[in-house]
């Protein structure tokens, strides 16, 4: 039979000290003896401007207590404006022109300001014009703002009045964003202008077999450059004359596009040479690189390569991941070969 060790083991165990039932009492100035010098210690070990700054990303826009404040709520045609005192009091609210002449005598009339907008169409410009006249200039990004920072209420004058009062005592909470260069923006338009021709050679060439299908009759598959030559005689006789302007259009934009292409071919090749880096990836010729390399602009922004991300291409190319590495080498004259995953 065997014996109850549980028993045995209980009772030899040592019985732990029971915990005090309540908070010992401590002497009051004793405690406050204690916390005046913890606290002393502290601010010893580290200065008040250092514990402000403390937690704050580098480089990110301090509260504005020490000059007046600017938020402008930029429209196509009209901008409304509110201009902040240094107690955060209204000083004067109203509307100017959204054009380079108004804002530039009105911003060359105004002390040194903190000025504050939204991204935009109009946003890359102002700011330059804002910050030529020796203001310093906040774009808000309107998508990263959260819960009730984010103007529920759609007011003109009231999201300038809102866009200051943020900029003024909260300013990381706008997300501020950096533009791009006007060189960059510059070339930018030249691939965006090609965008616009082959959505507009795309619509033509659809919208002409499907009217081509109404009559019973169909186009043959072909590439887009090609469509012209392929389908002129192929057109039905009934809708020949009707249709026969859509393709020659077609055509005068398939050459205008050939033209850019070779436009950009040479701005990747005179001016971003950088851009064969990328083109060593297969699937990635002047016009993916030349797009991602004007995206990116400058690869310092990004800490690491993972955070630059290529979408997958029509193509049907992977995903890349171009290393930022040899970019920034590239921008900086080394030479390096291009990494991928």
């Amino acid at each position: 039979m065997k014996k109850n060790s549980n028993s045995q083991t209980k009772s030899g165990q040592k019985t732990k000290p029971t915990k005090a039932c309540g908070p010992v009492q401590r002497d009051s100035k004793e405690v406050m003896a204690e916390l005046v010098a913890k606290l002393s210690e502290k601010l010893e070990q580290k200065p008040a401007p250092e514990k402000a700054a403390e937690g704050k990303p580098q480089g990110a826009p301090a509260p504005n207590r020490d000059r007046l404040t600017v938020g402008v709520d930029l429209g196509d045609q009209w901008s409304n404006y509110c201009i902040l005192g240094l107690e955060g009091e209204t000083l004067a609210e109203g509307q100017l022109r959204t054009t380079r002449e108004d804002l530039a005598a009105f911003f060359k009339a105004l002390a040194a300001a903190r000025v504050i907008f939204e991204v935009g169409t109009h946003s890359a410009w102002v700011r330059e014009v804002v910050v030529g006249c020796g203001h310093e200039v906040l774009v808000a990004n309107p998508r990263l703002m959260e819960g009730t920072k984010r103007r529920k209420r759609k007011n003109d004058r009231l999201d300038a009045n809102k866009l200051a009062r943020l900029g003024r005592v909260d300013p990381q909470s706008l997300f501020p964003i950096e533009h791009r260069s006007t060189a960059v923006r510059q070339d930018l338009v030249v691939l965006r202008a090609r965008d616009a021709l082959v959505s507009v050679r795309t619509q033509l060439i659809n919208a002409t077999r499907g009217l081509v299908k109404s009559m019973g009759a169909r186009l043959p598959k072909c590439s887009s450059p090609s469509f012209p030559d392929k389908v002129e005689e192929a057109l039905p006789a009934e809708v020949r004359e009707a249709l026969l302007p859509l393709v020659r259009l077609a055509e005068e934009l398939s050459d205008r596009i050939k033209d850019y292409d070779e436009r950009i071919e040479k701005l990747g090749r005179e001016k971003y040479g950088h851009t064969e880096l990328l083109r060593q990836v297969k699937g990635v010729g002047p016009l993916t690189s030349l797009a991602y390399v004007l995206t990116l602009e400058n690869p310092d922004r990004f800490a690491k390569s993972r955070d630059v991300v290529v979408p997958r291409t029509s193509k049907g190319g992977a995903v890349l991941e171009m290393e930022v590495g040899p970019l920034r080498s590239a921008y900086s004259g080394g030479s390096q070969t291009a990494g991928c995953c």
